[in-house]
């Protein structure tokens, strides 16, 4: 762990998970749109938006779209190091002594089957995310047929073709959506895990398992610790961009770098390293194992202090 405390020092991590002290970690992080993607809520048809101004409507994008992908791929991990119970699925746990996992303690969980309930806050806090641009300019909206078995529009039974059609407003690929993650009183196990889960997932939103294999970029662009979270979010970045200011990789990366140093100073550092660091552990599958059996008996340890499950 002394590289990754070279790059977060180490009194910003939790030693035990029973700590609730002052302090926090916020990670900066670009989702970039890849591919065609679908972010919708109460209409099908409709793309979730947020009116910023009098002169622009952008992409808003709910916490629970992004966290809910990362919470999912991080249970696949868990089982992957056989740190879960096999009978965890996500958002299903029967048992309160299976909330003992690192995925269940870090992003939260609770016992959804058996009358004995319990449940775990989130030690990952995830904002909101609002494109840049007005969604007039980075979404498309195609119509659709719903076609048959025999991959026409005709309908056998009326003897006439169908008049199934619907629409679907698509976010298009090379949109930039400023995004943001807060951790607190976690351990480094647990912090490795998070980074993990948003660095290698890449599907998300809607129908991201049939149209979308792929559909969004992560890039971390950089850490900032202090013992009070700081007022930045991807509304304030969104809310501040200029309507004729370009928008580009470079230009968003810029602006965000440049909103974090602003309020964190000397303690904002560029994730060029960290991910450098998260990728390198993870290509070493003995240490991973050993990082994750430490992480488990933390989070065991932690249940049997809360008297969640019985020591």
């Amino acid at each position: 762990m002394e590289k990754l405390f070279e790059i977060i020092p180490h009194h910003h991590f939790a030693t035990s998970l029973k700590e609730n002290t002052l302090g926090n970690i916020k990670i900066a992080v670009l989702r970039e749109v890849i591919g065609n993607a679908i972010v919708r809520s109460n209409y099908p048809d409709e793309t979730i938006t947020f009116k910023l101004s009098q002169n622009r409507e952008v992409l808003e994008v709910p916490a629970r779209k992004m966290k809910s992908r990362e919470k999912l791929l991080g249970l696949r991990i868990c089982r992957n190091f056989g740190v879960v119970d096999k009978s965890v699925r996500y958002n299903t746990i029967s048992d309160k002594n299976f909330l003992s996992n690192p995925n269940s303690v870090l992003f939260g969980d609770s016992v959804t089957v058996s009358n004995d309930s319990a449940s775990l806050p989130s030690r990952v806090i995830y904002d909101w995310a609002y494109s840049l641009r007005d969604i007039g300019y980075i979404s498309e909206t195609y119509q659709h047929n719903a076609v048959n078995e025999f991959g026409t529009m005709w309908d056998e039974k009326a003897g006439k073709n169908s008049d199934k059609l619907f629409q679907v407003q698509y976010v298009k690929p090379g949109t930039y959506l400023p995004h943001f993650l807060v951790v607190e009183n976690v351990t480094p196990e647990l912090f490795i895990h998070l980074m993990i889960c948003v660095m290698n997932q890449s599907r998300y939103f809607a129908q991201s398992t049939t149209t979308s294999p792929s559909n969004v970029k992560n890039h971390i662009l950089g850490i900032g610790y202090s013992a009070f979270e700081q007022p930045v979010n991807s509304y304030t970045i969104s809310a501040n961009w200029s309507e004729d200011q370009e928008v580009s990789f470079e230009s968003v990366s810029i602006a965000i770098n440049s909103s974090m140093k602003d309020h964190y100073g000397e303690n904002y550092q560029s994730g060029e390293e960290l991910t450098k660091l998260i990728q390198s552990l993870w290509q070493d599958q003995e240490r991973m194992s050993k990082l994750y059996k430490k992480a488990a008996a933390d989070c065991d340890a932690f249940l049997k202090d809360i008297k969640i499950i019985k020591k």
